[in-house]
């Protein structure tokens, strides 16, 4: 027997992650989870210490030839990763 009173269970997590500010922080912990799928094992193996501040995704890079071409496709890797998490919840890249 139906209630008439039903949510999905997808909808009431939504509005759970919402009221309790959750949402950002989650987007946040995706991306970081993302970054190797995003810009390959190779790239990724020279980049550590992923954090986000002000909704800007932080990477230290260690080598500077690798940071001078994160720094070439940095717009195709914003599109990707937002693509990817679903929203726009990186609104920057910064490589260090």
């Amino acid at each position: 027997m139906r209630r008439k009173n039903t949510q999905r269970l997808a909808e009431v997590l939504d509005e759970v992650l919402k009221n309790q500010q959750l949402r950002g922080k989650l987007n946040e912990t995706a991306a970081i989870r993302l970054w190797p799928e995003v810009v390959g094992k190779a790239l990724a193996e020279h980049t550590d210490n992923l954090y986000f501040k002000h909704s800007v995704l932080h990477v230290h890079v260690k080598s500077a030839i690798i940071r001078n071409e994160l720094m070439l496709i940095r717009p195709q890797l914003l599109k990707r990763l937002n693509e990817k998490i679903g929203s726009q919840a990186v609104k920057n890249i910064m490589l260090h």
